[in-house]
């Protein structure tokens, strides 16, 4: 019970909330160039732009509840114009990308109560490869549809592709997603036992949100077309994300919280004389 109010307590202190706020504010500047890149990192390992886009609007099915149209259609828009963009307008279209990954990061590093934060590149570069890294792991029922057709010519027949178009296949990626963001972009060092822990906990609240948040919206979708008109998806693709970022962040204060007790900690002699 003490480590559940503490952890409520540093989720306030911290102002856990305003930071989800920054998160998502990231998010809606992000969501496309990351889209983009996502396509093209795809399409490099699948061989085919078009396995690339579809792989990426089966992601964004997954993650977004509400706002898929629209996010299809601003990401279709942008990749038909991509060759007009020029070096300069990729890369600003890349830096614009990683605004959402160095606003969780900042908050993380209030969250684990860093002493120093890392330099403007070593902050874009970690970014750049977090992004890498999430776009293979959705990537890999499409690979594994590749491969079992591979494998069928052999006479060999394994349904790998069932198991990860699956909802616990898409619970096991958050889960491995979570767990490398918590590890890899605070800059204080964070062990993976503790963020395995905030990681199933992460898997648990994402499927519990949106199942939620589809619920909310079946009753308040006319509200927000009444007030926002054209914008209403983007603005509960914000919501949504910001809903994310919260559970994100709460599960990062409970990580903070282990780590800082030491609870999963093998005791040496000394320490255990220290308490005797």
């Amino acid at each position: 019970m003490k480590i559940v109010l503490s952890i409520f307590r540093s989720f306030i202190r911290h102002d856990c909330l305003n930071l989800a706020e920054n998160i998502a504010f990231g998010a809606l500047l992000a969501i496309i160039p990351i889209g983009m890149m996502m396509v093209s990192i795809a399409g490099y390992f699948l061989g085919g732009s078009a396995d690339a886009f579809d792989q990426v609007v089966a992601m964004a099915t997954n993650i977004l509840p509400v706002g898929r149209d629209t996010f299809v259609a601003n990401l279709q828009s942008i990749l038909s114009q991509r060759s007009s963009l020029g070096i300069v307008g990729v890369g600003f279209l890349v830096f614009i990308a990683t605004l959402l990954t160095s606003s969780i990061e900042r908050s993380l590093d209030i969250v684990f109560k860093a002493v120093k934060r890392r330099n403007f590149f070593h902050s874009r570069l970690l970014g750049i490869a977090l992004i890498f890294w999430v776009t293979l792991l959705f990537s890999l029922p499409t690979m594994a549809q590749i491969l079992e057709g591979l494998l069928a010519r052999t006479g060999f027949n394994f349904p790998l592709s069932e198991f990860m178009a699956g909802k616990s296949f898409f619970m096991l990626v958050a889960f491995l997603a979570y767990v490398m963001t918590v590890v890899v972009i605070p800059n204080p060092k964070v062990y993976i036992r503790y963020a395995a822990v905030g990681g199933v906990l992460f898997a648990l609240g994402l499927g519990v949100a949106k199942f939620l948040f589809r619920w909310y919206m079946l009753f308040a979708i006319s509200r927000y077309n009444v007030i926002f008109g054209s914008l209403a998806a983007a603005v509960l693709i914000v919501v949504w994300v910001y809903y994310l970022a919260v559970v994100l962040l709460f599960t990062a204060e409970l990580v903070a919280e282990l780590q800082a007790r030491r609870l999963f900690h093998r005791r040496g002699p000394e320490e255990i004389s220290k308490e005797d």
